[in-house]
């Protein structure tokens, strides 16, 4: 199915324009002729098909993994930015965080050399100045061979919370709403109240007009993952323990990121963490290695609880699925089922997991996007697969479904694995065009390339975006206990009294 026909407005930093049958199109890779990756009157399936058969294996390597970048802005020694200050040049020799310790390279040698395609974004500096950054990313990757842009993803932007590396990366930038558990709160309040949960479809839009102001096309969120014990750290990132009620959420989010198909005005949306991260053992998470265990003591509790929000989300068409870094527990577990199946516990962690990816997922569950790996699968959360070597790693994670490998710039490692024979030429292609197709409809081949700094500062700055925040939070507070029915405070009950409110908070 190809496109409508109506010339979009197409802005060039570095290549030139053709005009082909009085139509523009931009010549990414300078040959003068209109291959039809560069056709925008092409479906984006068929514009990645033809890309790929033009890339060679490095190029290929590249597009499969997602690594965090670092602004300009954040380098405090400017000697090692380029582009007045906004690209982060730097050489760091052992660059170290919660997934991984790797040399990280300044970011034209990453996107022109080692051809990564897609960054994490974790800084928390302006609208403007976020949106001049993916430009002039793109300009560098513009002038590359084949012209492909850069695509930015992001934990979520808007909730009120602490900063937490890999969780809670930026705050108060972006209108700030309450965190998704307090959102998860004001929606049910309203459903309470005799309302829908409405609230969370006008957050989900709003947030979306500020993100895609500035350029950053891609979010890791939200968490669909069903809080079965309360215990676990990551509870506030779920949106509770109502599988029904996170089910018609997620709907919610994904329709209101992405718009109810994906298209060049959409925030594709990357669901975490199938197949649930609620069932932990002993609320330890996976992060570390006491919490790799996932456990099903509860028979039916797998089908029941914990894999609804993922059938909403593939119903509503969520561009990409995150697997969990646990492992499912034999021992600790009673046989689950899916759709009158028995469900065999290969223990390795899920983004390793072929029977969960290819047979769940897939096969009964009918995703179609591509599966994007937590950070730091093949050096640090390795469950299961800890006797691997790194190459072996990709090999095992790639094969059994998992498409682009997060946090990582380990070309070295993923091109041993391709030339040992351990994943398939056919494997590697497949893996390019689903990544490919989602770039192709987000429109960043074409007219979505660049974005208006000045654009993003007014979007985020709309006082109705922040003042429909306010009136969240205060629908999110929750009342845990009203002793001697002390609320609501009445006129008569505040007569002559003082009234005092004591805040808990750990210091920042």
């Amino acid at each position: 199915m190809g496109s409508n026909h109506k010339q979009p407005k197409l802005e060039v930093r570095v290549k030139n324009i053709i005009e082909v049958d009085g139509l523009k199109f931009k010549d990414l890779n300078n040959s003068g002729k209109l291959e039809p990756y560069k056709d925008w009157r092409l479906s984006p399936k068929e514009r990645a098909e033809n890309l790929v058969t033009l890339m060679n294996i490095d190029e290929k390597i590249g597009m499969m993994l997602i690594n965090t970048r670092k602004m300009g802005l954040s380098q405090e020694d400017k000697s090692k930015t380029s582009h007045d200050g906004v690209l982060d040049e730097a050489i760091v020799e052992k660059g170290e965080n919660i997934f991984a310790v790797s040399k990280i390279y300044g970011t034209t040698h990453t996107i022109e050399n080692m051809h990564l395609r897609h960054f994490i974004h974790r800084d928390n500096h302006r609208p403007a100045q976020m949106a001049e950054w993916i430009n002039k990313m793109n300009e560098v990757a513009e002038g590359t061979r084949l012209g492909i842009p850069v695509l930015i993803t992001s934990n979520s932007r808007n909730e009120n919370g602490e900063s937490i590396f890999g969780m809670n990366d930026a705050v108060g930038i972006f209108s700030t709403w309450p965190g998704t558990l307090g959102l998860a709160a004001a929606a049910m309040g309203d459903i309470k109240n005799g309302g829908d949960a409405s609230l969370i479809s006008e957050f989900a839009q709003i947030a979306h007009d500020e993100w895609d102001a500035t350029g950053i096309r891609k979010g890791y969120m939200y968490m669909a993952d069903t809080a079965t014990d309360p215990r676990w750290q990551r509870t506030y990132g779920t949106f509770g323990e109502d599988p029904e009620f996170i089910s018609e959420v997620i709907g919610r989010i994904i329709d209101g990121f992405q718009g109810k198909e994906l298209g060049k005005n959409s925030i594709a949306m990357t669901t975490k963490h199938f197949p649930g991260g609620g069932a932990r053992e002993n609320g330890f998470d996976p992060h570390y290695a006491e919490g790799k265990w996932n456990l099903y003591p509860t028979p039916g509790s797998l089908e029941k609880y914990h894999l609804p929000p993922f059938r909403a989300a593939v119903e509503h068409g969520t561009s990409s699925i995150m697997p969990y870094y646990s492992i499912p527990s034999i021992s600790k577990s009673v046989v689950q089922e899916f759709e009158g199946e028995d469900i065999p516990f290969e223990e390795v962690g899920f983004t390793f997991n072929h029977y969960f990816l290819q047979h769940i997922l897939r096969g009964k569950l009918g995703f179609k996007g591509y599966i994007n790996s937590d950070s730091g699968i093949t050096n640090k959360m390795s469950w299961g697969v800890e006797d691997k070597t790194e190459a072996e790693r990709f090999a095992k994670a790639i094969n059994a479904g998992t498409d682009i490998v997060a946090d990582t710039n380990d070309i070295e490692n993923l091109k041993i694995a391709i030339e040992k024979g351990w994943i398939s030429e056919k494997r590697i292609n497949e893996a390019n065009v689903r990544l490919l197709t989602e770039m192709f409809t987000l429109g960043i081949f074409d007219d979505r390339t660049y974005v208006s700094p000045e654009y993003a500062t007014e979007v985020v700055s709309t006082p109705k975006h922040w003042e429909a925040a306010y009136e969240a939070h205060k629908k999110s507070v929750t009342v845990l206990k009203n002793s001697n029915m002390t609320l609501p405070l009445s006129a008569e009950k505040l007569a002559n009294k003082k009234v005092y409110v004591e805040v808990f908070h750990k210091d920042p």
